[in-house]
């Protein structure tokens, strides 16, 4: 079985849960040995009338097509008698209570009025035209007849063709001893999970000729468990819809007819042949599903691996969004930074080029402003030399009689110098003369004094020199005592002992005496040196003030009379100072009226030399102020010319660092795009696995995925259980997992009821009925019959008061010689 198809079955069986389809339940009645009780699936139908088999029978297509080919009403003209015979005999059939009863028509029942509602798998109108009106039917890609001698090889190598493809197959052979034989060759194909159903009881035939079928688990009939509605996946199926055009059951009824007792049918005995076969389906009574090979163990064991698969793609999903998400939210912020940059740059720009254009205006207002202060300046300038020329005479003037007033005031200054000098020397002289005045006086009566006290000075002197000599004389008399004393002392030092010395023995008795001697001589010679110093002192001191009083007597004459001469000289000098100093004075009057004067003169000269100098300095002021502002105006141009150049220069940089960023914003966003457009695509792939997976979009319903992982877990467990022998396998399973399915029309009826097929292989078609086609052909949405144009249904002999023409001959039959050109082969 193909391997994605695999996995979609069996989680649709995992999904699907205890759910039936309303028409037709999916367990079967087991008989103790294993098969299938039919009664458990099907019921009788009231039948609405018996048909007048005198009504004409509507023609099978056997003649050329005609505009129009006839649609649901030519159907339901052909199969509804055919329906109604078929009620009649399941009724008839019904009549004989048994334990077990056959299967019956009820099969047959239910595929034609699936036609005849338009419930089928496939397309309703190319199966119907195949069945009513073959010759007016085209070539169509869902019909495929195939004329064939030898059959076998041709329907084995359609239903490998089929597998390659991921398709299921359903093929319908006309007996199981002819369904053994077309399995032989494909039940050692591991690539085909072959499902036999047999039917019970085998006949004699079959069980010689059946296939092997070891080696599965054992089959499960006893489940009761619905089988899940079929959800597409990738191999394409669509959701199973009932083929089985039967009312509801009841609640708690197990069949899928009505619970009603069957209509009372007119007292008719129909015409039951003595000779013939009897139809199959008055002896099969069950049937059961039997692998073939070891394929099915290979078909799970891919379906557990793509279960997994499965999961690690549900898991990859939340990843791949995510990264989605951060590349999406990554672009926009960058995306969002490149624009703010770009903004950024213009704004820039912008600015750059609105700081060149004021500063170019600024430039031209400042050069213009420089034009109008250079004529400003020449103005002030043209005005400026009349007055300069003035200030430049008047401060010439001004000096003039500023050199005159200096010269002036000088020579009075010299003037007043020499009065002053004048007036400090007689005061000066004045001074002295008053000292001399006071020295004469103080001499007079200081000599008188001195000559007075001179005699008493000199016999003083007499006297305290004689003194002197006796204290002397008397000092060298203490002294010759001193060294007499000493001198016993020392002879006596010198006679002691070594004891006396050693202060053992008793010194001598006069040794303290003269020790006591030697320190009283000592103390009068002392008493004597400072008695003797003392008188040579005053004698000194009354011989000093002798010499000093006769000095001052010899002396003081001419100290007198030099202070007498000097009060004349002063006398004298003041009587010329004054003289002097009153005409001084007067030329001094003189000097200072005259300097005063230029003063005057050269202040004003100055005041008027400094009004003309302040009148130019104003002009020049304005001057100096116009050539500055017109430097300022000129260096304000130079400095605006230069920022509007900068400010230039800077715009052209933004401008091409714009253009550069914005080439690489784009080659950056082109990347970018790249890399979501990978993200997208990645996201995408894992979205669409999911999506494949689950059967839902993942974006739109996040549940679906833990809800999937849930179910595949589930089937995992429950495949792994099956492979390892741990719980028996139900039938629902081996239908829903197998690649192909082979039976008769009753085995088929019976087990595959809610199946639907990709493809109906019908082998020996033309030993097949247009009832046991619809059983099988409702279910697929591709049919190929394989058969001979010259086969025939068997002559059952409960088919002898059929409609006429309806039983004797096959679609397949009916189909080569209306349409021709739909054969192959």
């Amino acid at each position: 079985m193909p391997q994605d198809e695999a996995g979609a079955v069996g989680l649709a069986e995992s999904e699907s849960g205890a759910e039936s389809a309303p028409d037709v339940p999916v367990d079967h009645a087991v008989e103790a040995d294993g098969g299938l009780d039919p009664r458990a699936g099907f019921g009788t139908m009231p039948l609405d009338g018996v048909a007048d088999e005198s009504d004409p029978t509507p023609p099978l297509g056997t003649e050329a097509a005609v505009a129009g080919w006839g649609g649901a009403e030519l159907v339901d003209a052909v199969y509804g008698p055919l329906t109604e015979f078929y009620e009649r005999l399941d009724a008839r059939l019904r009549e004989v209570p048994e334990d077990v009863p056959p299967v019956g028509w009820a099969p047959h029942i239910a595929a034609m009025r699936a036609l005849r509602e338009e419930r089928v798998a496939g397309d309703w109108e190319v199966l119907a035209r195949f069945l009513v009106a073959p010759g007016s039917l085209e070539e169509a890609e869902e019909l495929r007849l195939v004329s064939a001698e030898k059959g076998d090889e041709v329907v084995r190598e359609i239903v490998r063709e089929l597998a390659a493809a991921d398709g299921r197959a359903l093929l319908v052979a006309p007996t199981p001893e002819r369904a053994s034989d077309l399995l032989r060759g494909l039940e050692n194909d591991p690539e085909v999970f072959s499902l036999l159903i047999e039917t019970r009881p085998a006949t004699a035939e079959a069980e010689a000729d059946s296939v092997e079928t070891q080696g599965f688990p054992p089959v499960d009939d006893d489940a009761v468990e619905a089988p899940p509605v079929r959800e597409p996946g990738s191999h394409g199926t669509v959701e199973f819809r009932p083929v089985v055009g039967l009312p509801e059951p009841q609640e708690g009824s197990s069949a899928v007819t009505r619970a009603e007792p069957l209509p009372v049918l007119p007292d008719v005995d129909p015409a039951v042949p003595e000779e013939g076969p009897s139809a199959p389906e008055t002896r099969v009574r069950s049937a059961a599903l039997r692998p073939v090979g070891e394929a099915w163990r290979q078909s799970w064991d891919t379906e557990v691996r793509l279960l997994r698969r499965g999961l690690m793609s549900l898991e990859q999903w939340p990843r791949d969004a995510a990264a989605l998400k951060a590349v999406q939210g990554e672009h926009l912020r960058r995306g969002e930074e490149l624009e703010a940059e770009r903004t950024t740059l213009s704004n820039a720009i912008e600015e750059f080029r609105t700081a060149a254009a004021a500063a170019e205006q600024g430039a031209e207002e400042a050069e213009a402003e420089a034009e109008r202060l250079a004529a400003v300046q020449a103005e002030a300038e043209e005005e400026l030399a009349g007055p300069r020329e003035e200030a430049e005479r008047l401060r010439t003037v001004a000096e003039e009689a500023a050199a005159e007033a200096n010269a002036l005031t000088r020579t009075a200054d010299a003037s007043y110098a020499r009065c002053v000098q004048m007036d400090e020397r007689a005061k000066t002289a004045q001074a002295e003369l008053q000292a001399a005045r006071q020295a004469e006086a103080s001499l007079t009566g200081e000599l008188a004094r001195a000559r007075e006290a001179l005699p008493g000075a000199a016999e003083e002197a007499h006297r305290l020199t004689a003194a002197d000599a006796d204290a002397a004389a008397e000092g060298h008399a203490a002294y010759y005592r001193l060294v007499s004393a000493e001198s016993a002392l020392s002879a006596v030092r010198r006679k002691r002992t070594l004891g006396q010395r050693l202060h053992v023995a008793s010194p001598p008795s006069d040794w303290k005496s003269l020790r006591a001697e030697v320190r009283a001589r000592t103390r009068d010679a002392d008493e004597a040196v400072k008695r003797a110093r003392q008188a040579k002192d005053a004698a000194e001191e009354a011989e000093r003030i002798r010499r000093g009083l006769a000095s001052f007597v010899s002396e003081g004459g001419a100290r007198l009379k030099a202070a007498q001469e000097a009060q004349e000289r002063l006398g004298t000098e003041l009587a010329w100072l004054a003289t002097e100093r009153e005409t001084a004075g007067a030329e001094h009057q003189e000097q200072a009226r005259l300097a005063a004067e230029s003063v005057e003169r050269a202040t004003q000269a100055g005041m008027r030399a400094r009004s003309a100098q302040q009148a130019a300095q104003e002009i020049e002021d304005r001057v100096n102020a116009a050539r500055t502002s017109r430097e300022k105006s000129l260096a304000a141009a130079g400095r605006a010319r230069s920022h509007a150049q900068t400010a230039t220069t800077r715009a052209a940089e933004a401008d091409a660092a714009l253009e550069r960023r914005t080439a690489e914003a784009a080659e950056e966003m082109s990347a970018r795009d790249a890399d979501l457009e990978t993200a997208r695509r990645t996201e995408a792939r894992s979205r669409e696995s999911v999506l494949e997976i689950c059967g839902a979009d993942p974006a739109e319903d996040p549940e679906v995925v833990p809800a999937h992982q849930r179910r595949a877990m589930a089937r995992i467990e429950q495949l792994t259980g099956y492979l390892g022998h741990g719980r028996p396998a139900a039938s629902d399973v081996l239908l829903r997992t197998a690649d192909l399915v082979i039976g008769t029309p009753a085995g088929i009826g019976l087990t595959a009821r809610d199946e639907e097929f990709d493809a109906l292989i019908v082998a020996d078609a033309g030993e097949i009925t247009d009832a046991e086609f619809l059983i099988g052909g409702v279910r697929a949405r591709r049919w190929v019959l394989v058969g001979t144009a010259d086969s025939r249904p068997p002559p059952y002999r409960e088919y002898a008061d059929a409609p006429s023409g309806r039983l004797e001959d096959s679609p397949f039959g009916r189909a080569t010689t209306a349409a021709p050109h739909l054969l192959d082969g």
